[in-house]
C-alpha cells in the first residue's frame, strides 16, 4: 500500500499567505457586502474567486441541484439545507451560486 502525501507536499501556499499579508476579512465573507459590491476584491470578482475556490463535490452537487431546479431540467427539493458547522463553507456556498446567478455560463467555474 502506498503512503498519503502529506498537505505540505501536495498544496503550495500562496504568495500573500507566505508573506503574512492574507487580510483578516478574507476569512470571513459578508454575503451581504457582495450584494453592496463591497468587501474584498476576491468575493465580488467572479473570476477570483472561482480561481480560489475548489470545487469540491459538495459545491459542484449543490450547483447542479440549485440550477438543475431553477431550470426545470432536475426535480428536487425547492428547499435545501446546509449543514455545516461554523466554517464549513455554507458563505462561500452562496457566493459560487450567487455569481453563477448572475454571469452564467460565461465563467470558468
Amino acid at each position: 500500500m502506498s503512503k498519503l502525501a502529506s498537505i505540505f507536499e501536495t498544496c503550495a501556499p500562496r504568495e500573500d499567505v507566505l508573506g503574512g499579508e492574507l487580510a483578516v476579512e478574507l476569512f470571513a465573507a459578508r454575503f451581504r457586502h457582495l450584494m453592496d459590491a463591497n468587501g474584498p476584491e476576491v468575493y465580488r470578482n467572479p473570476a477570483k474567486f472561482f480561481e480560489n475556490t475548489f470545487p469540491t463535490n459538495g459545491l459542484k452537487t449543490l450547483i447542479a441541484e440549485v440550477f438543475g431546479r431553477l431550470s426545470g431540467k432536475k426535480a428536487g427539493s425547492p428547499v435545501l439545507r446546509l449543514e455545516t458547522s461554523f466554517g464549513g463553507g455554507k458563505t462561500h456556498d452562496q457566493i459560487a451560486l450567487w455569481h453563477i446567478a448572475r454571469h452564467g455560463r460565461g465563467l470558468k467555474v
